[in-house]
């Protein structure tokens, strides 16, 4: 009896030391792949893996870690580039791809063996879907409708706009939202046109932005250099003719190319002026002395959907569909960085800031 007595004391005393370890041993880390344009000539890629590592360097403890993933923004790559990931055992994403990827390749999540957390594809092919990918930016229609409303209240009545043909799956849809919201409102025309922005040649437009215009839209996000060119030629041919950006044009590069033309853009942003802002602001001024140089806008982005991953593991919550419930039952998630409030179907609602002096969002 004394023996059976020691032996179940001992058990015990195994048991208890073994749950002790268990609870104290760190929890073992978690892959999150980052789908960016690794290669690319336009800080595009470089800003977004970086603005991991300083996430990591200013979270030493997370559980994360980063695996580059690099799709060249480009369909073709971007399934096989996260199929074979997955097939490694990836189960999280964080991609800065535009629409054309996200669209190419959301098969991939339609159900929860992995969840991708967008940045930067705003079509609204991904909207309302009950799927493992969830957006933190608002979808197009929303954008656009904020961005026709915006227009309305400026003086004029000619529009021009030129349409990237380069991102169809984000302008097609873009477009439609946009004109059919100032249709609605009734004062504006629109002059639309479309081209490759990447192409971009100012002799094959000078005539016609040459015509009477009262303003102008640069239908074209990816944080493409020539967005700023194009801006400089109607500026020089429309001195004070509002020029209207998109979003995913909030870049120290295309603000740089814009030359004086600066002085006339409207740059629409989920995220407010890093001047009205002053954790933002700090997070801009910490990258820039981590790195040399100003970070783009989908940095942010890149940064709270690493938090919003991060406080789902530190929860101990390791599985895409744990990780997907619980970020989704929580009504607004507070990052360093703004508020991420999803709905049902891992969506957002947002609030667009018009930004009518870019040249303070430089250092």
């Amino acid at each position: 009896m004394k023996k059976i007595i020691l032996w179940s004391a001992l058990l015990l005393m195994v048991a208890a030391a073994l749950m002790a370890w268990r609870q104290l041993r760190p929890a073992p880390p978690v892959a999150v792949g980052v789908v960016a344009w690794l290669a690319s000539a336009a800080v595009v890629g470089s800003s977004e893996m970086n603005a991991a590592d300083l996430f990591l360097e200013e979270h030493p403890g997370s559980r994360i870690r980063v695996l580059p993933l690099d799709d060249e923004w480009q369909p073709e790559r971007s399934v096989p580039v996260i199929r074979e990931a997955i097939g490694r055992g990836v189960r999280f994403f964080v991609s800065t791809h535009p629409s054309r990827c996200a669209v190419a390749g959301m098969h991939l999540f339609a159900d929860s063996q992995a969840l991708m957390i967008t940045t930067a594809s705003a079509s609204p092919a991904l909207t309302g879907k009950d799927d493992a990918i969830l957006r933190i930016i608002p979808d197009a229609d929303q954008e656009q409708r904020a961005i026709a409303r915006e227009v309305n209240r400026w003086p004029g009545t000619r529009l021009l706009v030129l349409q990237d043909a380069g991102n169809l799956a984000y302008t097609d849809p873009a477009f439609a939202a946009f004109a059919t919201e100032l249709a609605a409102l009734g004062q504006w025309r629109i002059v639309h046109r479309t081209l490759m922005v990447s192409d971009f040649k100012p002799d094959e437009y000078r005539a016609l932005m040459a015509e009477p215009f009262d303003a102008l839209y640069i239908l074209a996000g990816t944080f493409q250099t020539p967005i700023g060119n194009i801006a400089q030629l109607f500026h020089y041919l429309h001195p004070q003719a509002p020029i209207l950006l998109t979003p995913w044009a909030r870049s120290p590069a295309i603000l740089e190319t814009a030359g004086d033309a600066i002085d006339r853009i409207i740059l629409p942003s989920p995220y407010p002026s890093r001047h009205q802002d002053s954790a933002l602001d700090d997070y801009l001024r910490r990258y820039r002395a981590r790195f040399g140089y100003e970070a783009h806008a989908m940095t942010i982005g890149v940064r709270q959907a690493l938090e919003l991953l991060d406080e789902a593991f530190a929860q101990g919550y390791s599985d895409p569909a744990q990780v997907k419930r619980y970020l989704l039952s929580v009504p607004v998630h507070q990052t360093s960085l703004g508020p991420v409030a999803f709905d049902r179907t891992g969506d957002v609602t947002g609030t667009f800031y018009f930004l009518t002096d870019p040249k303070q969002e430089l250092p």
